[in-house]
């Protein structure tokens, strides 16, 4: 798993400046670890380039994620967010929070996995980095665990970061400040020091509030203050230090390059992170936490030999309470090997090996005896050991086939799962090409889903079997003319090896597999219209439908005797957790060689968040409200002005519209967010 970026990243042009055919022909690796254009990318996928972000004025890189298709964002406070691809989230309906948030998309750093391994998915708030790093983020929509490993089960999230090639000097500031509290500040400077060696140092800060003050009460589904929820100050104080905090985070890196040769190469970032903030974690309400990490990622490139190892060290505070206490360190270490074998200019195969070890250790946090209870009360390792074979074949000019398989041997379930993928484009002329693709990924194994030890009232299972995607693929692009390029999708996604927490006894609960399989069918259809150099527009949209089959009514272990419990019935429903209709545009006019204006949208179709008023066997009785997300669209817009040479003043207006309805069950209210700022770019 290597970077692009890296070896023979792009030219740093100013992307203010690039022409039609540049605009048209965006590049990307993460689809097929080839460097390529998108409209040749062999699977569905979106770059969003480091010029969408600067002209939309996204504050982040999860809100810069709304200006890709396929891509669900939903904000749970100011500044932090849920990232899902294409869905498939708590298709078992359970009312645990964290089965709600995304479990399933891989998002890496420069081929480095930020994944949480605790209960899955990604914690944002821990990334060190932030938009002023970005040169693109690469989005593969669909199971991609083939070409990267164990998590990528609904697709990839790959963030590449700068590195200097043709310029011998990088200096860029970015400070902007406005409502709800919120201070942002992003700081680049670099040099080629010569031919061989190059460094970048970054540093970032983002400092948010709140937009509300009440929290939610799960029980009454309402939104109370929270000395209603929890009347007892020093609960509170433990609880919520700054309850109108909403984020409150910064991180510094360096990025060091070596070249010693045409042949050999050396990349190196070091990174150290530290955030507190408020999001939906285990149980309702928000929950305060804490991050603190520190990581290094170092790629060695030899002739075609490529090594890329990774050491992350971390604590989080996910929540503060005596039971469960979710509170640890942990680690997380890996190294990946792969040399390409040429056979002739067509035709390439790359074996290689992949190791990683995953500990986590809250036992420095809990004390049982003093009622202190943690989510392990222990020091638990999984590792995976893995074994893969990629190979991309141009039979012919216009066809090109790309096939990868992996085998991951996990020690946590003592386990070996087979991923694979084939997938292939023909190009039909020069204007038109059709792909398809079949593809198998599956998840890793999670902490808390193997070793949860809630004082036995709620344990895990190291033998669970992992969820599963299989997907069907079509896809065709088309330059329909010179300034405008269609790009539709079309998948079938079916999942296997979900789990729910059931009751295993009177006074215990544990992770089973459920027979619970969905499916899910859909398509999204994305535009680029570049009429000349002054407007640029990209419109996209999903649509998508998923059914559940054999959904337990009651979360029961079957094989329990009934009584105590009635037994468990099962049927089949569509799931509308996940919106069927999502997406957005892009439009952005430049009149003149100063001014840019800049229009975004993004909308996301109703939803139904299941909360713990929810019972499938009751129709008659409806959810409580915060439960059913309605509809959203949401506006933003930024406007900037040069105003001496590389200095640019700008307004931004997230959401200038006020939809202030909830988009995560829980959550915070979202409000219109305008700052003002300057940016300073040497070029």
């Amino acid at each position: 798993m290597f970077v692009y970026a890296q070896e023979e990243q792009v030219k740093q042009e100013d992307y203010y400046e690039l022409s039609l055919e540049d605009l048209m022909n965006i590049p990307i690796n993460s689809a097929s670890k080839k460097d390529e254009t998108l409209f040749d990318a062999p699977l569905s996928s979106y770059t969003i380039t480091k010029s969408d972000i600067e002209k939309s004025g996204a504050t982040s890189i999860m809100e810069a994620l709304r200006l890709a298709p396929g891509v669900i964002v939903r904000e749970q406070a100011n500044g932090m967010y849920d990232i899902h691809i294409r869905g498939l989230e708590n298709l078992t309906r359970t009312n645990g929070s964290f089965l709600k948030t995304n479990s399933y998309t891989l998002v890496m750093i420069d081929n480095r996995p930020v994944f949480n391994h605790g209960l899955g998915g990604t914690n944002w708030e821990s990334l060190p980095i932030d938009l002023n790093d970005v040169e693109r983020i690469e989005i593969v929509r669909g199971p991609s665990s083939p070409l990267f490993g164990p998590n990528a089960v609904t697709g990839v999230i790959n963030i590449i970061t700068k590195r200097l090639t043709d310029t011998s000097m990088l200096a860029n500031v970015n400070v902007q400040a406005g409502t709800l509290g919120t201070t942002i500040a992003n700081a680049s400077v670099g040099k080629k020091f010569n031919d061989q060696l190059s460094l970048i140092v970054s540093g970032n800060f983002q400092d948010r509030d709140r937009v509300d003050e009440e929290y939610y009460n799960a029980t009454t589904g309402t939104y109370v203050p929270l000395t209603t929820l929890f009347p007892d100050q020093t609960t509170r104080d433990e609880r919520y230090p700054d309850p109108s905090r909403s984020l409150n985070k910064w991180g510094v890196n360096a990025f060091i390059t070596y070249k010693a040769s045409e042949n050999i190469s050396a990349d190196l970032s070091v990174s150290h992170q530290q955030a507190e903030f408020q999001k939906i974690f285990v149980s309702n309400p928000l929950s305060d936490g804490k991050t603190d990490n520190t990581a290094f990622n170092l790629t060695l490139g030899i002739h075609d030999l490529k090594i890329r190892t990774s050491y992350l060290s971390g604590y989080a505070l996910d929540l503060r309470t005596t039971v469960p206490r979710s509170e640890n360190d942990y680690t997380v270490a890996d190294v990946n090997a792969e040399y390409d074998i040429k056979l002739n200019d067509k035709y390439t195969l790359t074996p290689g090996l992949s190791y990683q070890t995953v500990t986590f250790d809250d036992r420095d946090y809990v004390n049982p005896g003093a009622g202190v209870i943690g989510l392990f009360n222990a020091e638990n390792t999984i590792n995976t050991l893995a074994g893969f074979l990629r190979s991309d074949l141009n039979f012919t000019d216009k066809l090109r086939v790309l096939a990868a398989i992996r085998i991951d041997k996990f020690s946590t379930p003592d386990e070996a799962y087979l991923a694979y993928e084939l997938a292939a484009t023909y190009d039909i002329n020069e204007k038109n090409l059709i792909r398809a693709a079949i593809t198998r990924s599956n998840s890793g194994s999670f902490m808390g889903y193997n070793y949860l030890d809630i004082a036995g009232a709620q344990v895990g299972d190291d033998n669970l079997d992992l969820i599963t995607v299989d997907m069907i693929e079509l896809g065709f692009r088309s330059k329909i003319t010179k300034n405008v390029q269609l790009d539709v999708d079309v998948f079938v996604q079916d999942v296997k090896g979900l789990t729910a927490i059931l009751q295993a006894s009177p006074t215990q609960q544990k992770f089973f597999n459920v027979p619970t399989t969905a499916q899910q069918i859909g398509t999204t259809i994305s535009l680029n219209f570049v009429p000349n150099d002054k407007i640029q527009f990209k419109p996209f949209v999903t649509l998508q439908k998923t059914e559940t089959s054999d959904l337990p009514s009651i979360y029961l272990d079957p094989a329990l005797p009934s009584p105590p419990f009635p037994p468990v019935t099962y049927n089949n429903s569509t799931h509308k957790y996940t919106p069927g209709t999502y997406g957005g545009f892009y439009f952005n006019y430049r009149p003149s060689t100063k001014a840019n204006v800049n229009i975004s949208a993004y909308y996301l179709g109703e939803q139904t968040q299941y909360d713990a008023s929810y019972d499938d066997t009751d129709s008659s009785t409806p959810q409580y409200a915060n439960g059913q997300i309605d509809g959203k669209f949401i506006m933003s817009a930024k406007a900037s002005y040069e105003v001496v040479k590389n200095l640019n003043v700008f307004l931004n207006a997230r959401n200038f519209l006020g939809a202030d309805t909830r988009e995560f069950y829980a959550a915070d209210r979202t409000a219109g967010l305008y700052t003002g700022g300057i940016s300073y770019n040497l070029k």
